[in-house]
């Protein structure tokens, strides 16, 4: 299967189309994110100062998800313009290692509260093979060390919350100084 996406997708269209997949994914957590919460928050097992942190409204979500789309998109530009080159490669690859890691957040989620969580299907349907495409693919390129894949799924764990609460802090600050509304 590997083989014949290799050989249907170039390595610039691979840098280019990623930010776009990850987008469907962050679309799912958006659209059912407030409904989620509303339905969900008293039966969430952790303290209420997290829930707190935690929960974003939809316009909250949408900022956030913009920021870490326009990351997403830095990174992949970068890496197209110098595939073979520069910190492109890798600032690509440690945005498919958190999206990688991230899909096995959300079925963690789903499991522990036993029942569908915000972005759950598309994070095992897209993000995840999507993701592990592009690790792999970009091993097979020789733009990783043929020992360092799992390497990156450790950076992958180690950026995944740094990256998810940074980018809801700056949605929520920027849904504030924006005036967005709660909906």
């Amino acid at each position: 299967m590997f083989r014949y996406l290799d050989l249907k997708i170039e390595l610039g269209s691979l840098f280019r189309l990623l930010p776009a997949v990850f987008l469907i994914h962050d679309l799912e957590e958006i659209l059912t994110v407030k409904e989620f919460w509303r339905e969900n928050r008293e039966e969430i097992p952790l303290p209420p100062s997290i829930k707190e942190r935690l929960e974003v409204t939809t316009g909250e979500m949408a900022l956030a998800v913009a920021c870490m789309s326009a990351a997403s998109v830095a990174a992949s530009g970068m890496a197209a313009r110098s595939p073979r080159s520069g910190v492109g490669p890798d600032l690509f690859a440690a945005v498919a290692a958190v999206r990688f890691f991230n899909a096995f957040v959300h079925l963690a989620q789903t499991l522990l509260l036993r029942r569908y969580t915000p972005g759950v299907v598309t994070a095992l349907a897209v993000s995840f093979p999507s993701s592990l495409y592009a690790l792999l693919r970009l091993r097979s390129e020789n733009l990783l060390a043929e020992r360092s894949l799992p390497r990156w799924f450790v950076v992958g764990a180690l950026l995944h919350g740094p990256v998810v609460v940074g980018a809801q802090a700056f949605g929520r600050s920027l849904a504030r100084l924006l005036h967005v509304g709660s909906s």
